[in-house]
């Protein structure tokens, strides 16, 4: 009868073990289920990081170009400016600058500035016009 009984208890204890086992194992294939979730989302962010770098060297291949040429012409319209003022064509001058300006708000266009927002307290800006006053 002792037997018995000990054999009844220590069925029901592995029972209870198996269960115990059983729910373990049913939370770790959910944990498992969650980090294959987890492993997903960060697949497709990295891959969304990888398609803007794309998008973004693409952008700056092709703009470049566009870049360069309008820094050649304020370049180019900058030297006429000091080629007046070199050659003392005060006449000349409100013109060139309205050209150079003018190139400058092309350049900026192309950057993506809008250079009527731009702050006038830029250092740039700020700077004293050389030899205004004393001349």
């Amino acid at each position: 009868m002792i037997d018995r009984n000990e054999l009844i208890t220590d069925i029901a204890k592995l029972k209870d073990k198996r269960n115990r086992l059983l729910a373990q194992i049913k939370e770790a294939e959910q944990w498992e289920s969650v980090a294959w979730d987890s492993y997903y989302a960060v697949v497709d962010h990295v891959n969304a990081l990888e398609k803007k770098q794309k998008i973004a060297r693409n952008y700056w291949n092709n703009s470049q170009g566009d870049i360069q040429t309008q820094i050649e012409f304020v370049i180019d319209q900058s030297n006429k400016v000091k080629k007046v003022l070199f050659k003392k064509r005060y006449e000349l001058l409100d013109e060139e600058v309205d050209k150079l300006m003018f190139e400058v708000c092309q350049l900026a266009d192309v950057l993506g500035i809008e250079v009527n927002e731009l702050s006038m307290d830029f250092p740039f800006f700020a700077l004293p016009a050389e030899g205004g006053a004393d001349e």
